[in-house]
């Protein structure tokens, strides 16, 4: 069975369709959505059943990294993770934008996302209906990017997304937009200093 293909637009949202996205997530479901830079598989982060369905469109994920967390503030970041001050200064440089960091999770940190490190990437993406759906779900959301294809390409338009993994997930939400098909840049804190762990669309030169 073949996802729905849900074509929706962002000023402002349909509240009818975040209504049917919020329902899906609630039942365990996974979607598609856009981060700005990439497509992201999203579910909700207590759901086990959601983790074991993308950890089944990505076989090559390792089995002791978890996925990730995307907000809509540093303060919903900081329900599931811990935050100081320095870190936090240097969030609000970085936030909204293409910037995945590595925190410390707190003890409200979702069991699936736990692993003997303690620590999951986090992210505040700059695309007004993503960042729209977290907030009518009410918390963050564990998200994974989508894989590439065999060439190492990204998939930047929905309906390359519904083609490819359309039997395993719930929906692809889109704005009928190309992504430009970027990583984000990961940032470690986790540690108390700032250590760049990949280069990509974020500058660098905010850190």
């Amino acid at each position: 069975m073949s996802s729905k293909h849900l074509f929706t637009y962002d000023d402002p949202p349909n509240q009818r369709h975040l209504d049917q996205i919020v329902h899906l997530l609630q039942g365990h479901g996974v979607i598609a959505i856009s981060t700005g830079t990439n497509w992201v598989f999203a579910a909700d982060p207590t759901s086990k059943k959601a983790n074991e369905r993308i950890r089944a469109l990505k076989p090559d994920h390792p089995a002791d990294r978890p996925f990730a967390l995307l907000c809509s503030s540093i303060s919903m970041a900081t329900s599931m993770t811990i935050i100081d001050g320095g870190a936090y200064r240097l969030l609000h440089r970085i936030w909204p934008g293409a910037f995945t960091v590595i925190l410390k999770g707190s003890r409200s940190l979702p069991r699936v996302l736990k692993t003997k490190r303690a620590v999951v990437g986090v992210r505040v993406p700059d695309d007004k209906l993503t960042l729209a759906i977290i907030e009518h779900f009410g918390g963050p959301l564990m998200v994974s990017t989508v894989p590439t294809l065999p060439d190492g390409n990204h998939l930047t338009l929905g309906y390359e997304v519904q083609e490819q993994f359309g039997h395993g997930i719930d929906m692809v939400v889109d704005l009928g937009e190309e992504l430009p098909g970027t990583e984000t840049t990961v940032v470690d804190l986790s540690q108390g200093e700032i250590e760049i762990v990949r280069e990509g669309a974020g500058d660098v030169g905010l850190l």
